[in-house]
């Protein structure tokens, strides 16, 4: 019997989407409800959501979830937090959600939590996904040193350059840690210069604040 377009079209999208799932994350799906008790599940899932939208804050450990099989729990602690951002991504709704995890054959009772889960924070996280998808890094430290190459008594290899590694960064709210941005080196010559540039984009920005 010869499929209609419209299904073979269907049935392209859902096997292009299902193979965007990585097969570490299938297992790690599969895990849940199965080597993972369907209580654990739950609490699983709902830890990863807080790992997800929370990335930068400090979560509450659940020694339960690592205390029989460590191991396993952590790659479905993974598989959860990447299908979630697949799924958010993609645009996908509870229903394709599930429908995705059922083509995966994972646990009747994992979907169920994982698509009633998702559908509840699905506005939560697009608005994360926003975040990190259009949020441009915002830089409020600066460390720098300097760095000389001298002559030593081993080598008679020198350029006598002094080289400046200069390191970009900011402090996350939650914990205060300092985060890398950027991190370059650059001679004297390039620092002055970028010194410079910096000074005409400061000027420019006083005299759009005066007109």
């Amino acid at each position: 019997m010869d499929a209609s377009p419209g299904s073979s079209s269907a049935l392209k999208t859902d096997t292009e989407e299902t193979g965007l799932i990585s097969p570490t994350v299938v297992a790690g799906l599969k895990n849940l409800g199965a080597i993972i008790s369907l209580p654990l599940t739950k609490l699983l899932i709902a830890n990863s959501l807080k790992l997800t939208l929370h990335p930068d804050a400090t979560i509450a450990p659940v020694p339960e979830l690592y205390a029989s099989n460590a191991a396993c729990a952590k790659q479905s602690e993974y598989a959860v937090v990447t299908l979630y951002a697949l799924a958010t991504k993609h645009g996908w709704d509870g229903h394709q959600l599930r429908q995705q995890l059922e083509q995966l054959n994972v646990e009747s009772a994992a979907v169920d939590e994982l698509s009633r889960v998702y559908e509840d924070s699905r506005k939560d996280l697009i608005l994360r996904q926003l975040q990190i998808g259009h949020s441009f890094p915002h830089i409020t430290d600066i460390q720098w040193r300097i760095v000389c190459d001298v002559k030593s008594s081993t080598s008679d290899c020198s350029t006598g350059v002094a080289s400046f590694h200069i390191n970009l960064g900011n402090f996350r709210q939650s914990s205060g840690e300092r985060v890398t941005i950027v991190e370059f080196v650059c001679n004297a010559e390039e620092l002055q210069s970028l010194i410079n540039r910096l000074k005409e984009i400061e000027r420019h920005c006083q005299q759009m604040a005066v007109v």
